[in-house]
């Protein structure tokens, strides 16, 4: 799973949350655009995601006492963004599942990335994870509602990220990758709706292997 269910990113909201003006004010603001209000001038187009500056981390619950945490190390995503129509905007991301990291600390004694691969993800036979999304509804000035069809274990279902929009900026001499923007996106979702069921704990007890899947994502898209 070095790519995580997942899952990614994402969507931004770029509409103004000021006052409203009085009407002497109005043919000023009328005429100020949105991505200056949002504190963004990164113009509208089809964007890359930026890997190395990308990180897809889940968790979930180990016996009740503690959250296992791991990450996906490979994926891809382009993202249509438009500061002036934010639910107009979508996002498509595709995760490797062998690309999945866990850390475990005696890969000698146990490869805990091979065991989860398998029992969990069963990356030979589902070797991708896709988001599409599907809806945008904006909740803030920054701050959206991306709804999408994850594809995961071969089975694919609706789910909802919470997305936020950090900022961005135009093409220019400081970055040779182009304009840059930068999301953070959060979610959970039941992977037993995917039909991965190994380890899950008995009704009423903890003891084992949580069924819900927090995910956490902050990507960088760039346009050259």
């Amino acid at each position: 799973m070095k790519t995580t269910p997942f899952l990614i990113v994402i969507a931004a909201v770029l509409a103004a949350c000021s006052p409203q003006p009085k009407p002497a004010e109005t043919r000023k603001t009328a005429a100020a655009p949105v991505a200056a209000q949002s504190g963004s001038d990164a113009p509208a187009g089809e964007y890359a995601m930026d890997l190395s500056h990308t990180s897809v981390n889940f968790r979930l619950s180990h016996l009740g006492l503690s959250f296992y945490t791991a990450r996906f190390t490979q994926a891809d995503g382009k993202l249509a963004f438009d500061p002036a129509k934010p639910a107009a905007q979508g996002v498509s991301v595709t995760i490797e599942a062998g690309s999945l990291q866990t850390n475990y600390p005696d890969p000698a004694k146990l490869d805990f990335d091979t065991l989860i691969e398998k029992e969990f993800l069963d990356a030979a036979r589902f070797p991708r994870i896709t988001f599409k999304s599907t809806k945008v509804d904006p909740t803030g000035p920054r701050t959206a509602r991306v709804t999408g069809d994850l594809s995961l274990h071969g089975v694919t279902r609706p789910v909802t990220l919470e997305a936020t929009f950090n900022g961005g900026y135009k093409k220019g001499a400081m970055d040779p990758a182009g304009a840059r923007i930068g999301f953070s996106a959060k979610g959970t979702f039941k992977r037993s709706d995917f039909g991965i069921t190994y380890g899950l704990p008995a009704p009423g007890t903890p003891m084992g292997v949580g069924d819900e899947v927090e995910v956490m994502i902050e990507s960088e898209f760039t346009r050259g």
